[in-house]
């Protein structure tokens, strides 16, 4: 999806649209979903939200993770560097529901932001790995006792602070 970029006559901008129409197909167990997160932010959705959507209906068959900053152009941003919380939410979703223990594929959909040496031009693409093993560490040792504790207390200020304190290392 990408909608501001509409690249054929079927227009499907949402993740929510493509599974509408794959159940509406002749063999539905056929039709997934890939979603890069940039297109999401494009279309004013949570990346996190529809990689949920889509693992609810066993339909997330790869994800393309980069980040995006605002409603521009497809910016394909190194991953977690417009917003590190938004990175974080959606490596989490994954790791929650043990995505890619089937074989299902994690991508890295970016692109070098500026003219740069040879040499450099592939950082992008090794900061984003980087980012995303040390998120997908984060998400297997954060305590989710203390998460659950804030969930059942209703204290969702505090389960934002919490979070916040262990992107940053506190």
């Amino acid at each position: 999806m990408k909608p501001n970029e509409p690249m054929d006559l079927m227009y499907l901008p949402t993740t929510g649209h493509f599974l509408a129409l794959a159940y509406k197909s002749r063999d539905p167990k056929r039709v997934g979903v890939l979603i890069e997160s940039a297109h999401a932010i494009l279309a004013g959705l949570d990346p996190s939200d529809e990689f949920a959507y889509a693992l609810f209906h066993n339909k997330l068959w790869g994800v393309h993770l980069n980040d995006q900053n605002g409603l521009k152009y497809d910016q394909d941003k190194t991953f977690g560097a417009v917003d590190l919380r938004r990175a974080f939410n959606q490596v989490d979703v994954l790791v929650r529901h043990g995505y890619g223990k089937d074989g299902s594929v994690v991508g890295l959909d970016v692109k070098a932001m500026r003219t740069q040496p040879a040499e450099k031009a592939f950082l992008h693409l090794k900061h984003s790995k980087e980012i995303f093993l040390d998120l997908v560490d984060l998400a297997h040792s954060i305590d989710r006792t203390a998460w659950k504790g804030y969930v059942e207390e209703r204290d969702y200020e505090g389960l934002e602070r919490f979070i916040v304190k262990n992107l940053m290392g506190k």
